[in-house]
């Protein structure tokens, strides 16, 4: 399962203390973090050696769990040398000093590649029961769930022509070329590198592998970008299942008795926003979360009442689809009566109104611009198409 939230609401600490849950009901479990910053080791309070030693690869932290914090650099050196010593070359080729150009060679996006190699080989072997992702911020993490697919369409469409090009003008450029020119060993390298990725995207489209969790607070502005987290990894194909209000504040006089006021009312925003995802709270506890035993309060406040491996929503709530220039959204809305259905658009939302219930579903920036041409709506779904300049 996929942590995922904006930065600072707790994420890490409910993706360690999912996988302490896990672990606690004696699944071998696995808690890897995609996050270049990695904070997950901290919050099972580990010494520093325990990882450097262990050079990027899994730590035992507990009984049945595991810690991993990949290595970028020590990853690339073990399997993709041939990759990372051309794009190293062609950066120190332009004048910058080799150690830089190393660094650089590590390119944004690296780490989120090796993740996906570890995940389709830890799911393919069996070695795990459980897999928890503590991921970065949103836009990486969005990032992470979308990069399989550019990689895709790079080796349908471009690698084959590419490896051609170079190999049959390679005696020219090499004349007239001050760059390097990538070799044979290059082009295996890219091809062994995407080969380890051949299954990740069903791995991660598939509600019965793979669902995303996300961490947020009951604030306007955190809940407004989970909203577009749950919209862009529904259009990803990866399905929600747990929201986590985390921080709430207990009811109270004084100085944070407003503060507690505007949360429930934001709480109320959170359930209408992401029906039928169920809701799970945390309350904003005396301390701070630091190690093994405080996670499993976390865990056990968390999942007292649910299986921490369970699956609490089948697929997607909604997708969109592209049909020709239009758009069509597509979105679970079973025994709903057409009469009762009122539709609107508020602040680049589609806002669903059956009675007194309203369902909010953020609109991409590509369906924003077009106008809501119709709706229709059968026993399970509600169909609604967007065409047209708005």
């Amino acid at each position: 399962m996929l942590i995922a939230g904006k930065g600072g609401v707790g994420k890490t600490t409910v993706a360690a203390a999912t996988a302490v849950a896990a672990a606690q009901r004696g699944c071998r479990t696995l808690a890897l973090s995609l996050d270049a910053a990695h904070s997950l080791a901290d919050s099972f309070d580990c010494g520093r050696t325990l990882f450097d030693q262990n050079r990027g690869l899994p730590a035992p932290v507990m009984q049945n769990l595991d810690l991993q914090e990949i290595d970028a650099q020590e990853e690339i050196e073990r399997h993709w040398t041939e990759v990372f010593r051309y794009v190293a070359e062609l950066f120190a080729a332009t004048g910058l000093e080799h150690v830089v150009a190393e660094e650089l060679a590590i390119l944004p996006g690296t780490e989120d590649i090796l993740a996906l190699l570890y995940l389709n080989q830890y799911v393919t072997a069996g070695t795990y029961d459980c897999i928890v992702l503590d991921a970065p911020p949103t836009a990486e993490s969005l990032r992470f769930a979308n990069i399989y697919a550019t990689i895709d369409w790079y080796m349908r469409r471009r690698f084959e022509r590419d490896r051609h090009l170079v190999k049959v003008a390679r005696p020219l450029l090499q004349r007239l070329a001050e760059l390097p020119i990538p070799d044979d060993e290059y082009f295996a390298g890219l091809q062994r590198l995407f080969g380890g990725l051949q299954q990740v995207d069903t791995i991660l489209s598939d509600p019965s592998v793979t669902t995303v969790r996300l961490v947020t607070n009951a604030e306007r502005m955190v809940i407004r970008e989970t909203q577009r987290s749950f919209m862009y990894f529904s259009l990803s194909g990866m399905t929600t299942d747990l929201v986590v209000v985390n921080r709430l504040l207990p009811e109270a006089n004084g100085y944070f008795s407003q503060w507690g006021a505007t949360q429930r009312a934001n709480l109320e925003i959170v359930q209408e926003s992401f029906q039928p995802v169920p809701i799970a709270t945390l309350p904003l506890l005396r301390d701070e979360v630091y190690g093994a035993g405080r996670l499993r309060e976390v865990a056990d406040l968390l999942y007292h009442d649910r299986d921490p491996l369970g699956t609490y929503v089948a697929s997607p709530p909604y997708e969109f689809r592209r049909q020709g220039d239009a758009y069509v959204l597509r979105l679970s809305l079973p025994a709903v009566d057409e009469d009762s259905l009122h539709i609107t658009r508020v602040d680049g939302e589609l806002v669903l109104r059956v009675g007194g219930v309203k369902r909010y579903v953020p609109l991409p920036r590509v369906v924003k611009r077009l106008r809501t041409e119709s709706a229709t709506v059968d026993e399970r779904y509600l169909e609604v198409r967007f065409a047209g300049a708005a």
